[in-house]
């Protein structure tokens, strides 16, 4: 069963709130995934920690682009996937370049992208949380 919880309002602990379903997901034994598609990258920083920093290629980011036209060498979806500190946790990293997507992404069909993703991973993770 699928469950869609959706707030655009900045500042309210989306992320924090996402990171931490995700942990206890994780803890439970359950392959959890999390995208971040905040510019901010704030989930991103809560789950790699340090890590973060070393994330350059292979963000969310880089996986639209992707599918925008703009790469000459594709990947795979699960080659945008890092593993975290937490066993059975799971991310796909953020990036302030995704800020200068955004207009590109809101054309007709580009949202079929990350539903076609999601759809090519539902047999890898229990839960996915963006």
């Amino acid at each position: 069963m699928r469950r869609v919880v959706f707030n655009q309002k900045g500042g309210v602990g989306k992320s924090t709130i996402t990171c931490n379903l995700a942990a206890v997901s994780a803890s439970r034994g359950l392959r959890t995934l999390v995208l971040d598609l905040d510019v901010q990258g704030n989930s991103t920083r809560y789950l790699l920690g340090d890590q973060a920093d070393g994330v350059e290629d292979g963000t969310v980011a880089d996986f639209f682009q992707q599918t925008l036209g703009f790469s000459f060498q594709p990947k795979q979806v699960g080659e945008f996937i890092y593993e975290t500190p937490i066993e059975h946790l799971h991310l796909m990293p953020s990036s302030p370049t995704l800020d200068e997507l955004h207009g590109k992404l809101e054309s007709r069909y580009k949202i079929y992208k990350l539903r076609d993703a999601l759809e090519s991973l539902s047999d890898r993770y229990d839960r996915i949380f963006i």
